[in-house]
């Protein structure tokens, strides 16, 4: 099947068009210390009119508008109306075309926090630019044949990206836009290499931390082995890690309205990024670490897609992907049973049903999750315990013959390498769950996740090696029969 499905990707590109970015790093005179300079050779829509879509934000960071300037198309006209770049060209002209434009840090200064962590950070010892903001793609481009050069990189930099790390000049080709989901560095990075199931993988970081690059690379390289493990996977060709620290002030204070944590990372396409503070202890960062990985599959391969007025599933897409990063911390050995038990009860359980937005209805959750930050917890919450819900019923009906990683994958067969997402096919999400759960899958469904009522204690349906009880605050405790873990841990 997997063999079948990769030669009908690639089947395709013999008609791919090309994009060609020529990126040339220049000192900026606003923003960050640098910019880039970018020329983009493209061919131009038949129908005379190629649209190009500019993002304007990206998880907390926004007004990423400002950060292009000086569109320049030679032999066409064009017009920036909104966040939507028109170039003019007569219809059924089919010669390439370049578009001309600059890409500059929005945000002044080197303060980078959790709002400016998705924006381009071009400062004078390194950039981060997600591959969203760093390329304009012509919306009537289906497939992609893509070639990136980088011009002037300052003397004794790295350069690491999603496909490879050190290349100055790269060409690959997508059949969907799965490319724009990566991250792009350059800089005073530090760059350790090795492989996990033999293929590529490398750890850029910079800044000084509590912990040797080498025992956070370790860290990576088994959190990739464990994962692709877990999902059968193992044909990612690189694979690319980020590590950047957060940067206040000289007098440690924030400017304007902005903050920082411990840590915050962000899942892409063959790769993550990691934020952290420079004191981060580590259990945080490896959960980052397994959390952010996950996202190659919950997410990325098995497209949840994005919200509208009527669904949304970051419940599924954060909270299944944390369940998912909590056992799989437990299975790789990273903690031990009693630890992950009681970081299931404590940070889940308790933490939601104690939570006063605990039983925010799903779509108020979506409409205010980038802007009320006592949001922030909930689908994470929701989610996981959601997951362990349908896997412990799934063990339970099926004598722990099937499990949630059954229904996972029948998920990620459906949209793995299509244009598929589970939003838009909310139907199929419903009627495969339906196989597992039976007849009430919409009471399911309608109670615990679109009106975001939590389970009640009494609902739950536990396999015999698991039990519930209530704590003392009403909250659902899970625990593990003697003699019982290694049939949870299949």
């Amino acid at each position: 099947m997997r063999l079948l499905l990769l030669l009908l990707c690639f089947a395709p590109f013999l008609s791919a068009q090309t994009l060609h970015y020529n990126i040339a790093f220049e000192k900026a005179q606003t923003g960050g210390k640098l910019k880039l300079d970018i020329t983009l050779d493209f061919y131009p829509s038949p129908t005379g009119t190629t649209r190009f879509v500019l993002p304007d934000q990206i998880n907390w960071s926004s007004g990423l508008l400002d950060c292009y300037r000086k569109f320049e198309v030679a032999g066409a006209t064009h017009r920036l109306e909104g966040n939507t770049l028109q170039v003019f060209t007569a219809k059924g002209q089919t010669g390439p075309l370049q578009l001309h434009y600059e890409l500059i840090q929005n945000f002044s200064g080197e303060q980078v926090t959790v709002e400016t962590s998705c924006s381009p950070i071009l400062l004078a010892d390194y950039m981060h630019v997600p591959g969203e903001c760093l390329f304009l793609v012509p919306r009537h481009y289906q497939l992609f044949d893509v070639g990136v050069s980088w011009k002037n990189l300052p003397k004794g930099w790295q350069i690491q990206n999603s496909f490879a790390t050190g290349q100055t000049a790269q060409q690959f080709k997508s059949s969907n836009t799965d490319w724009l989901r990566t991250n792009w560095v350059a800089g005073d990075f530090r760059v350790l290499r090795g492989k996990a199931h033999g293929k590529p993988i490398a750890f850029a970081i910079r800044g000084k931390w509590v912990f040797a690059d080498q025992t956070l690379f370790d860290i990576i390289q088994k959190t990739i082995e464990s994962q692709r493990t877990t999902w059968d996977d193992f044909d990612i060709p690189f694979y690319s890690v980020t590590m950047i620290p957060f940067v206040l002030p000289k007098d440690r204070r924030m400017v304007g309205r902005a903050r920082t944590g411990q840590c915050l990372g962000y899942g892409g396409y063959q790769s993550f990024v990691v934020f952290a503070s420079d004191d981060c202890a580590l259990d945080p960062l490896i959960n980052l670490f397994h959390h952010e990985m996950m996202h190659d599959w919950i997410g990325g391969k098995l497209n949840v897609g994005p919200g509208n007025e009527s669904i949304g599933m970051r419940w599924l897409a954060e909270g299944f992907t944390d369940y998912y990063a909590l056992r799989n911390r437990w299975k790789a050995g990273f903690m031990t049973t009693p630890t992950f038990l009681k970081e299931l009860n404590s940070d889940f359980f308790a933490a939601h049903y104690a939570d006063p937005c605990g039983e925010m209805p799903n779509l108020e959750v979506e409409k205010n999750y980038f802007r009320n930050e006592t949001c922030e917890n909930v689908p994470y919450r929701r989610g996981c315990i959601l997951a362990f819900y349908l896997d412990a019923r799934i063990r339970k009906q099926s004598t722990n013959q099937k499990t949630l990683q059954n229904l996972m994958a029948d998920l990620l067969e459906y949209t793995w390498g299509t244009d598929r997402t589970l939003t838009e096919h909310y139907d199929f999400f419903e009627e495969t769950l339906g196989t597992y759960l039976g007849d009430d899958t919409a009471f399911f469904l309608k109670e615990y996740v679109d009106n975001g009522k939590r389970i009640p204690l009494s609902a739950y349906i536990m396999p015999d090696f698991l039990t519930m009880k209530a704590s003392a605050t009403g909250a659902p405790v899970v625990g593990i029969v003697v003699g019982g873990e290694a049939g949870f841990r299949k």
